[in-house]
């Protein structure tokens, strides 16, 4: 027994010495040993007809997998990747948005008809949830960029050129190579999912680097983040697109490295790490079939994805941002508003005038409902005449009225006084409608459920910039991340009788005081942000529900503080978005590098 323990100690004493001269461990010395041998013996036993020569494989290798040029080569692939795909993609959503605002018209068309001032149940929610998935759907054109460079990628071979560049830079921070793959699926680049990540880091061996990975995989940039980015991205940073989403993209991968040094240090100090090998595949032309197909396949799990989990979430949260809706007094404080609006309107076109009787009663809602579709009719309609002979047919009086009393009869023009004195009034009882309105959904959503949850946290998130409408936001992404973009496009609704907007103008419009500041601390908050529940299933099967509650609550801590030093010290110092950007991307490179200069402590499995 004790012999066996003498051996022990003497084979963990030379295994620390391995390590401390040749700067490997002895499984990868011992595998490079193995290799040449292995080249020793077939010189001596096979004999070549001619001299061996360079493949291309090996030509191109020797530059990207170079020592310097690898890892610069890898990060402009990186650039050029959000370059072509997050600006020039979004350019795309210009002929895009305009379909699925026509989408949410057609729906808007067949539900039940608007109220003056209050809506009725069946149409306020089924629009709420298809303002959520609309706004989530704009982005597909970008996904279909995204998604063809990285089967592109992957076609070609230089994936793994990828994970043997990481490898290098992960053997410093207790990961390895086999540690690529699963961030690579998480989101390395923008557009991947922890799940497969998650689930990839069974074929690692040693704990130390599976737990590890396990542990920094949500901290990618998975598929169901880029709304999110891509929205606040094209808000305040519209010259700096392909800048911005290069900083998100490494921004996360250097704050994975130093939380996995961590880890390794603490948490995981006990664990014992493994060498990486791995056999680089021939460089390949991707095929068009190939690419499209891949591309296709994604993307539709995106959308199907959209209109199952999201629709359902989108469908609980707008619930609970309406329930339990505005208070009997205050109902009748708007009520009386609007009457007080309607009687003045009546007052200022006369009692004489011939339209008063057309527009009394239940008239007048019908009528609000035949202007707000005719203005948003007109709005960059190509065939103007078109459209006024499509509105004269359905209602030749209300017609009159929205053309200001200036129309054509017989081929004669008619300047009819009491229709445009009828249209010079109603657009001050429009325009004192549409304020009513706003206020009854803003009070709405404030005294819900969602709004007191935001509310009563928005001191704490205050220091980080965040408002009510952003934390109720962050709160839906928790079951899945694509609920922020729908949720926020559930909270800034277009007005009623205006031409549909993006989201991101509907949002401008709302946050007059944001600032570019704001925005970085709102996405370096989302580049933290916890696991989804999926997510957390797989880490507490691949690991332990230890591990999943540490993958829940430390990106919470990771996440505020990252945040509220970024808004905080950017305010203080004066700074802008971009400099605050730059200099908080100098001070996490300089950490994670000086913790890759950490040492540990070799540990034997018979620990």
């Amino acid at each position: 027994m004790e012999a066996g323990k003498d051996i022990l100690s003497r084979v963990d004493l030379e295994r620390k010495k391995i390590l401390s001269q040749d700067k490997e461990t002895a499984e990868g010395l011992i595998a490079q040993k193995r290799y040449q041998a292995a080249e020793k013996i077939s010189e001596l036993v096979l004999k070549r007809e001619k001299d061996v020569y360079r493949t291309l494989t090996d030509k191109i290798d020797a530059i990207t997998c170079h020592r310097v040029l690898g890892p610069i080569i890898l990060l402009g692939a990186i650039y050029l990747f959000y370059e072509l795909s997050i600006v020039q993609g979004y350019k795309i959503t210009a002929y895009t948005w305009p379909l699925l605002a026509a989408f949410r018209d057609f729906v808007a068309s067949i539900l039940p008809s608007p109220g003056f001032v209050f809506d009725p149940l069946l149409r306020t929610v089924p629009l709420g949830v298809i303002d959520g998935i609309v706004a989530v759907l704009n982005y597909i054109p970008i996904f279909l960029i995204l998604f063809s460079l990285i089967a592109i990628m992957e076609d070609s071979g230089y994936m793994a050129r990828v994970a043997f560049i990481l490898d290098r830079i992960f053997r410093n921070f207790g990961l390895h190579g086999q540690s690529a793959l699963p961030m690579i699926l998480s989101g390395v680049f923008i557009g991947g999912c922890a799940i497969p990540g998650v689930m990839a880091c069974r074929a690692i061996k040693d704990q130390k680097a599976k737990l590890a990975t396990i542990l920094i995989c949500p901290l990618m940039n998975c598929l169901a983040k880029i709304p999110f980015y891509i929205l606040l991205v094209n808000m305040f940073f519209p010259a700096d697109k392909g800048i911005v989403m290069f900083f998100i993209s490494t921004i996360t991968i250097i704050i994975a490295l130093a939380v996995a040094k961590i880890l390794s240090l603490t948490l995981l100090r006990k664990a014992e790490a493994a060498p990486f090998v791995m056999e680089m595949p021939p460089y390949h032309v991707p095929t068009v079939q190939g690419v499209l197909r891949r591309c296709l396949e994604r993307t539709w799990l995106f959308v199907k994805k959209i209109i199952t989990i999201v629709a359902l979430v989108t469908l609980i949260i707008y619930v609970l941002m309406n329930m339990p809706g505005i208070n009997k007094d205050r109902k009748v404080y708007f009520e009386n508003q609007a009457d007080t609006q309607v009687q003045t309107f009546f007052t200022k076109i006369g009692k004489d005038n011939p339209y008063a009787k057309l527009l009394e009663g239940a008239k007048l809602t019908q009528f609000a409902i035949y202007w707000d579709n005719y203005k948003k009719a007109k709005m960059g309609a190509k065939d103007k005449e078109a459209i006024d002979e499509k509105f004269r047919q359905r209602n030749g009086e209300f017609f009159k009225i929205v053309k200001r009393g200036k129309y054509v009869v017989n081929g004669k023009k008619v300047k009819d006084e009491y229709a445009g004195k009828v249209h010079k009034a109603y657009k001050k009882l429009n325009s004192s409608r549409n304020k009513i309105r706003r206020q009854i959904k803003e009070d709405t959503i404030v005294g819900s459920v969602m709004g007191r949850i935001g509310r009563s946290i928005e001191p704490i998130t205050s220091y980080a910039g965040f408002n009510w409408r952003i934390n109720i936001a962050l709160i839906s992404c928790f079951a899945a991340k694509e609920n922020s973009v729908a949720t926020l496009g559930s909270i800034y609704q277009s007005t009623p009788g205006e031409k549909e907007q993006a989201l991101e103008v509907r949002m401008k419009e709302k946050e007059t005081g944001w600032t570019a500041l704001h925005a970085l601390a709102i996405i370096l908050f989302m580049t933290m942000y916890p696991p989804c529940i999926p997510t957390l299933i797989m880490v507490k099967l691949e690991a332990s529900t230890k591990w999943a509650l540490i993958a829940t609550f430390y990106p919470i801590v990771l996440g505020s503080i990252i945040a509220v030093l970024v808004f905080a010290g950017g305010n203080r110092l004066g700074l802008s978005g971009i400099q605050t950007m730059i200099g908080f991307y100098i001070l996490a490179l300089a950490i994670t590098i000086s913790l890759g200069f950490i040492k540990e402590k070799s540990v034997s499995e018979y620990d």
